[in-house]
């Protein structure tokens, strides 16, 4: 689609020497001020004298043009048109700056939407204040203590090796030399990188349905004449779920986080017949540094 003269048996000359807009570079074009028709207008006369092909519109930190608002998809449809007029591309991007998927806070101001994460901890939830941490350009999860007890482990290691462990029952006390770890569901927190909303959660469809209402289906009703034509794709970028965490030694004592989302249990348990969570103290390796196998599953390794 993007290269419709690829069809061709051969490629002529002239198109080597000189390539139409869709061999061109396209460069990420960065809205990073409070946007002026005239300038955006005149710095794509700039990219065509420059010999590009057109351009992506990024946006990007210091914009000060309310993202996907009124004011932002009228600058968007006239540079559109500004690129149709030169011959150009004008490749759109889904999102205020990076990572994909939460639209600029517009999907995850709706906390069911936020990124979930798996806290593995050796510290049980408590009134103590929680030192905040802004995940910042990433969808870094961190302690915040606004989630729920998912269970409850005692694990005994002897030599740097996981001698045993057991999921505890309610109310069922632990061993006097064992080790007690509690796993916990999260929700991100605020973070000024999304607009002071969060990372949306990728493995919840639902989510990821609201993203594509938000942002693609609005572009597709403002645009979508020149689908396939001047616009020849939307760029995503990055999208990702939860960074995992590891241990750097087995007897470290801190908080690991995991990817995880609100229904994980019930489809492993599905497609495999155990409840995940019994067996998530499980190490595996000869050496110091844990690694964390989930019934095949790779989640963690060194």
């Amino acid at each position: 689609m993007l290269y419709p003269k690829n069809d061709s048996k051969s490629l002529p000359d002239e198109l080597f020497k000189n390539p139409t807009a869709e061999y061109r570079g396209t460069p990420f074009w960065a809205w990073n001020c409070k946007l002026n028709r005239e300038l955006l207008l005149k710095e794509i006369d700039q990219l065509k004298e420059m010999g590009m092909g057109g351009f992506h519109i990024h946006s990007r930190s210091g914009m000060a043009t309310e993202y996907l608002s009124d004011e932002f998809m009228d600058l968007v449809k006239a540079c559109n048109e500004k690129a149709k007029n030169k011959g150009m591309l004008c490749w759109l991007y889904d999102e205020d700056r990076w990572l994909s998927g939460a639209a600029g806070g517009l999907v995850t101001k709706d906390h069911k939407y936020r990124a979930r994460y798996l806290l593995f901890t050796p510290r049980p939830y408590s009134d103590e204040k929680v030192e905040k941490k802004e995940n910042i350009s990433a969808a870094r999860g961190g302690r915040n203590e606004k989630g729920y007890l998912l269970a409850r482990y005692q694990v005994i290691l002897e030599n740097g090796y996981l001698a045993s462990y057991k999921r505890l029952k309610d109310g069922e006390t632990s061993d006097q030399k064992a080790k007690l770890w509690w796993a916990y569901l999260e929700t991100a927190s605020d973070s000024p990188w999304f607009n002071n909303q969060a990372y949306v959660n990728t493995l919840d469809p639902e989510a990821i349905r609201k993203f594509v209402e938000i942002t693609h289906e609005r572009y597709y009703a403002e645009l979508g004449d020149d689908f396939g034509k001047s616009i020849p794709a939307i760029f995503t970028d990055e999208p990702q779920f939860c960074h995992k965490q590891t241990f750097g030694y087995a007897y470290e004592e801190r908080d690991v986080v995991l990817p995880f989302t609100d229904d994980f249990c019930v489809t492993y348990k599905n497609a495999y017949g155990d409840d995940i969570l019994d067996y998530l103290p499980e190490f595996s390796g000869n050496c110091p540094i844990i690694k964390f196998r989930w019934q095949g599953i790779a989640i963690m390794t060194t």
